[in-house]
C-alpha cells in the first residue's frame, strides 16, 4: 500500500508530527518546573577538639565553612538556570517555529480547499453548459430533422402534383393533337397546292373552294343508281403534321355515299401544314358537300 502520495497526505504527516513535537517540548519543559536538580556539595571539615585561646575556634570555622559553602553555591546555581533559561528559550523558540509551520500549512491547506472548490464550481458549471449546449443542439438538430422531413414532404407533394399536372397537359396534349386544332380558330391555315397568296382569310377561303372542287370533280355519281336527286354527305377529316389527310369520316343516306366521299377524301393532295405559335399542328376540318345524282 502507498502512503503519502497526495500533498493533502504529505501535509497531514507533517502537521502530526509537528504536533508531537511541541507536545514533547511542552512536557520538557514543563517538568523541568518539578525537578529539583541533584546538587552535591563535598566539603571537608577538620573538627578538632582543641580551642584556640583567646575565643571560640569552633564558632569561627563553622562561619568560615558557611562564607565557603555560600560562595561556591551561587555560582553553580546561577549557571544552571543560565542554562535552564537558555534550553527554555530554545525550546520556545523550536515550538514558536513549529506553530508557525503548523499554521502555515493550515493556511496553505485553507487555499487549496479553496481552489478545489474553485476548480469543482468551474467544472460543475462547465458541465452544466456542456449539458445545456448538448440539449441545445439535440433540439435544434430535432427541428432540423423536422424542418427537413417537412421539407422533403412538400418537395414530394409538389413534385407528385407537378407530375400530375404535366400528366394532365400531356394528356390534353395528346388528346388535342387527336382532335387537332378546329379549322377556323387556327393561327395559320394549312395550304393547299396553289393558294400560297395572300393572307390567312385568304388561303382559307381558297382550301375551302378548292377541296370542294376536287371531291365534286372525283366523286363516282353512278354508283347509286336507285338514288336521285341531290345527296347530302358531311365530310370530316385531320390535315396532320406532315400535311397528310388522315382520319377520314363521311356520314350520309346511303353507306355507298358514305364509301365513295372516303375514297375521292383520301386522294386529297399533301399541303403544307397548319401552324400554331410557329409550330406545325395537327388541324380538324369539316366539310358538308351536295352531289346531284341524275336518274
Amino acid at each position: 500500500m502507498k502512503y503519502l502520495e497526495t500533498r493533502h497526505e504529505r501535509n497531514s504527516a507533517k502537521i502530526t508530527t509537528l504536533i508531537m513535537l511541541i507536545l514533547v517540548l511542552l512536557l520538557f519543559v514543563v517538568g523541568q518546573e518539578y525537578q529539583d536538580p541533584p546538587v552535591e556539595y563535598g566539603v571537608a571539615i577538620n573538627f578538632s577538639s582543641s580551642t584556640p585561646s583567646g575565643g571560640n575556634v569552633q564558632a569561627d570555622k563553622r562561619e568560615a565553612i558557611e562564607d565557603v559553602v555560600e560562595e561556591e553555591l551561587i555560582p553553580e546555581e546561577t549557571k544552571a538556570e543560565a542554562v535552564n533559561d537558555e534550553a527554555l528559550r530554545e525550546e520556545e523558540i523550536a515550538a514558536e517555529k513549529a506553530a508557525n509551520e503548523i499554521e502555515e500549512i493550515l493556511r496553505e491547506e485553507a487555499v487549496e480547499a479553496e481552489n478545489l472548490k474553485k476548480v469543482e464550481a468551474a467544472k460543475k458549471k462547465a458541465d452544466t453548459e456542456a449539458k445545456e449546449k448538448e440539449a441545445k443542439e439535440a433540439k435544434e438538430a430535432k427541428e432540423a430533422q423536422e424542418a427537413k422531413e417537412k421539407a422533403a414532404s412538400e418537395a414530394k407533394a409538389m413534385a407528385k402534383a407537378k407530375a400530375a399536372a404535366e400528366a394532365k397537359a400531356k394528356a390534353a396534349a395528346s388528346k388535342k393533337a387527336r382532335e387537332g386544332t378546329p379549322f377556323a380558330l387556327i393561327e395559320n391555315a394549312p395550304i393547299y397546292p396553289g393558294c400560297d397568296g395572300g393572307n390567312n382569310e385568304a388561303r382559307k377561303q381558297c382550301l375551302n373552294e378548292k377541296i370542294k372542287k376536287f371531291i365534286s370533280d372525283n366523286f363516282n355519281t353512278d354508283l347509286a343508281s336507285d338514288l336521285t336527286g341531290v345527296q347530302k354527305i358531311n365530310i370530316s377529316f385531320k390535315i396532320n403534321t406532315s400535311g397528310k389527310v388522315v382520319n377520314i369520316n363521311a356520314k350520309a343516306s346511303n353507306p355507298i355515299l358514305e364509301a365513295e366521299a372516303k375514297r375521292v377524301t383520301s386522294l386529297l393532295p399533301r399541303m403544307k401544314p397548319g401552324m400554331q405559335q410557329g409550330t406545325p399542328v395537327v388541324v380538324s376540318y369539316g366539310l358538308p358537300i351536295r352531289i346531284k345524282l341524275e336518274d
